[in-house]
């Protein structure tokens, strides 16, 4: 069985070789008929061209095979099914379910792991992720994340890295201080110390994402692009106490006044998480 990750990145060049074999493969009432002349990532979306420049309907990729490469192999990708996101009813977020082939016994395989809600889907975005999670933006590669993946959760959220905010503000960097913050990537060199399943309240100063009152929750960080930017305390103690924090990420300013990190100037996403001192002295 293929291994199934959180995030693939593929290159949109690759895509372009297989556009007639994708076309062959398209419902016949897509109208691909005189054929598909491009294939892009808009947004979330897969968008589809045919030769007279009509774009093809998001329901009738259903069904498609596009040849994507990971920079070693051609892999198929079956779309398998399309929907709008349901915690986005605007449509500015489509969720596909897709699989890729055995290559040893020919059968068919969900790329996506289960998210916390049992969905196996996801969505490609534009650009790939370096090993130390940032995110590059690129013309010619993009990646497909899946919905238990921080790059989906954070864009589902409302950052989307391709819009702007109504004041004008491009979300890019707040998407990318997001997934530094979803997976506790403190130092910002790609490492997350927290575990699946972890509640977390998520808020900003947009308005994107409002800060909720949550029992038993704190204010833990506020993060910038490159992580966090200053500490009131770690998610999980067992995985990263402040003392390891300081002897990994020397830079990172602990902070457990409350309010001063929380107003810190330059945090574009700040969280709350359950605090490890309320829950010593309920074990107390």
């Amino acid at each position: 069985m293929p291994r199934r990750r959180n995030c693939l990145a593929y290159a949109l060049a690759a895509i372009a070789t297989a556009i007639s074999s994708m076309a062959a493969m398209l419902p016949a009432e897509a109208g691909t008929g005189q054929g598909v002349s491009s294939i892009s990532i808009v947004g979330t979306r897969f968008e589809v061209t045919t030769a007279d420049g009509r774009i093809v309907a998001q329901n009738d990729l259903v069904g498609a095979v596009l040849t994507v490469g990971d920079g070693q192999d051609r892999i198929p990708l079956r779309i398998d099914a399309v929907e709008t996101d349901p915690r986005n009813p605007d449509g500015g977020i489509m969720l596909y379910a897709m699989s890729t082939r055995d290559a040893a016994t020919g059968a068919w395989h969900n790329i996506c792991e289960p998210d916390i809600e049992g969905r196996r889907m996801g969505f490609p975005l534009a650009g790939t992720w370096t090993q130390d999670g940032r995110h590059l933006p690129s013309d010619t590669a993009f990646s497909i994340t899946c919905t238990g993946g921080a790059q989906a959760k954070c864009a589902r959220f409302g950052y989307r890295p391709w819009e702007s905010a109504p004041d004008g503000t491009p979300l890019w960097d707040h998407h990318q201080a997001c997934t530094r913050m979803i997976r506790a990537d403190y130092c910002g060199d790609g490492v997350g110390h927290t575990r699946n399943g972890t509640p977390i309240v998520v808020y900003d100063r947009k308005g994107i994402q409002q800060d909720e009152a949550a029992p038993d929750m704190s204010f833990e960080a506020a993060w910038g692009p490159d992580g966090a930017l200053c500490v009131s305390h770690t998610r999980i103690p067992d995985v990263l106490t402040m003392e390891g924090l300081a002897a990994i990420c020397p830079g990172v300013r602990q902070q457990p006044r409350t309010a001063v990190c929380e107003s810190h100037a330059g945090a574009l996403i700040l969280n709350r998480s359950i605090d490890p001192r309320t829950v010593q002295a309920v074990a107390e």
